[in-house]
C-alpha cells in the first residue's frame, strides 16, 4: 500500500514536470489527475527487474504493455524514501462479456510468450529440486487428509461438513491417482528436454490485469513478470475461471505448448487444489462455507482432469 503524502506528490511533479490537480488512493496504487486533465498510476516498485522487464518487452518489439513515464532524469523510475516508484499513463478500460475478454486475454499472452522466447539450456537439476519439493509437501498433504477421513468415520455425531467430506473423500482419491499417472510422464519427458524455450510470462494472471482500449489491449501489473515456463501463466487463470464456457484446451495448445508442459500445467492444477483443502481451517468454519470451498475446490480439480483426458485421447488418436 502506498502512503499518500504531500512530499511524494510534490517529488513527483518534481521529477516528471506535472502540475498535479487532484490525487487518490487506488487499491494499492495512486491515481493521478493532472491541471491539464492527464491521467497518470503512480506504482511503487516491488520488484526492480521489471524496469528491465520493460526494457526488453520494447527490445522484442512487444507494444501490449504501458510503458513507465520516462523522469526529468531520463529514468523510468523515481527514488523517494529509500522506495522506488514508476508512473504510468491510465487508460480506462473497456467492459464486455468476461467469456469474450478471457479468450482476448489468453490471445495477448499468447503474443507475450511468443515475442519472448529465450532458448538455452534446461536447467534440469534446479527443476528437479523445486518439483521434488513440491511432491513432499504434497505427499504431507495427502496424509493430512487420510487422518482427516478416519476422524470423520469415528465421530459418533458427525456434522454435514463431515458427511460431504466423506462422500467427496473419492474424489480426491482419484485426483491423487491422476496425479502419480502425470508425475510418471513428467519423470519421463524429464529425460529428453535438453534446450528449453523459456520467455517473458506475466505470472500474475488474472482479467483485471488485462486492459482494453478502443486502439490496443494492454497486460498491466507486470510487477511479477519474470523468465519462466509459460505454462505458469495458465495455472491460477484456470483455477479461477475454469467454470466459464471457453474452449480450454484449443486456447492453452494454441501457445505451442509440449506435453511436458501440459502434463505439468495440469499436474500444478491439481496441487493447488490439493493444498488449499485446508482441513484444519475448513472444518472449523460455519459448515455451508467450508462445504462451498470443498465442492468448488473438488469442481475445478475435475474440469483439470477432463481437460487431462482429451488431451490423451486427441493424443491417442493422432498415434493411431
Amino acid at each position: 500500500m502506498i502512503k499518500l503524502s504531500q512530499s511524494l506528490l510534490d517529488s513527483v511533479a518534481t521529477n516528471y514536470r506535472l502540475k498535479i490537480a487532484q490525487a487518490t488512493p487506488l487499491n494499492d496504487t495512486i491515481k493521478i489527475i493532472t491541471t491539464n486533465k492527464k491521467q497518470y498510476i503512480l506504482k511503487k516498485v516491488k520488484n526492480k527487474e521489471v524496469i528491465d522487464i520493460y526494457y526488453f518487452l520494447l527490445s522484442q518489439k512487444f507494444t501490449h504493455f504501458i510503458m513507465p513515464e520516462a523522469s526529468i532524469h531520463n529514468q523510468l523510475y523515481l527514488v523517494f524514501n529509500q522506495n522506488l516508484y514508476y508512473l504510468i499513463k491510465y487508460y480506462e478500460d473497456i467492459d464486455y462479456p468476461i467469456e469474450k475478454k478471457l479468450i482476448d486475454y489468453i490471445d495477448l499472452l499468447h503474443k507475450l510468450h511468443k515475442s519472448t522466447v529465450i532458448s538455452k539450456n534446461f536447467n534440469r537439476s534446479q527443476f528437479n529440486r523445486l518439483y521434488k519439493k513440491k511432491l513432499k509437501r504434497l505427499e504431507r498433504q495427502f496424509q493430512l487428509l487420510d487422518l482427516y477421513i478416519i476422524e470423520c468415520e469415528n465421530k459418533k455425531y458427525k456434522s454435514i461438513f463431515d458427511w460431504t467430506y466423506i462422500v467427496k473423500y473419492n474424489e480426491i482419491m482419484y485426483i491423487k491417482n491422476i496425479m502419480l499417472e502425470l508425475d510418471r510422464q513428467i519423470e519421463t519427458l524429464l529425460d529428453t528436454i535438453d534446450i528449453y524455450h523459456y520467455c517473458i510470462i506475466h505470472n500474475n494472471p488474472s482479467i483485471d490485469h488485462f486492459i482494453v482500449t478502443n486502439e490496443k489491449n494492454y497486460l498491466i501489473s507486470l510487477d511479477h513478470s519474470t523468465i519462466g515456463f509459460k505454462v505458469h501463466d495458465y495455472i491460477m487463470l484456470f483455477i479461477d475461471y475454469s467454470e466459464y464456457d471457453v474452449d480450454w484446451m484449443n486456447l492453452i495448445i494454441n501457445d505451442e505448448i509440449t506435453k511436458f508442459e501440459f502434463y505439468y500445467f495440469i499436474l500444478n492444477v491439481l496441487y493447488y487444489i490439493i493444498r488449499n483443502i485446508d482441513i484444519t481451517f475448513l472444518s472449523k468454519n460455519k459448515n455451508l462455507e467450508s462445504i462451498n470451498t470443498l465442492v468448488n475446490n473438488l469442481y475445478v480439480g475435475a474440469k483439470a482432469i477432463e481437460l487431462y483426458q482429451k488431451y490423451e485421447s486427441i493424443n491417442s488418436s493422432t498415434e493411431e
